[in-house]
């Protein structure tokens, strides 16, 4: 038997907001040291104004998600 628990490593968002300001107030390029990337929650995309939405879509791209196939027995309760 083989068993695999891979480590997951989650990092608190606020504080790795304040490291990069004060590596910004230092001088240094937080790019250096951090990732840095901006993301939209779709269901906040969709409840804003369309002015808004209209400014923003340019960096938006739609792609196809995760294709999900379920096959039922004919006659399966649904």
């Amino acid at each position: 038997m083989v068993a695999d628990l891979p480590k997951r490593v989650d990092w608190d968002q606020g504080r790795l907001a304040d490291m990069v300001a004060r590596i910004e107030e230092a001088g240094d390029d937080p790019a250096e040291y951090v990732d840095l990337a901006y993301r939209v929650p779709e269901r906040k995309y969709a409840a804003w104004p369309e002015a808004i939405r209209q400014g923003f879509e340019p960096a938006r791209s739609v792609r196809p998600g995760t294709l999900k196939v379920e096959i039922l027995a004919q006659g399966a309760d649904q």
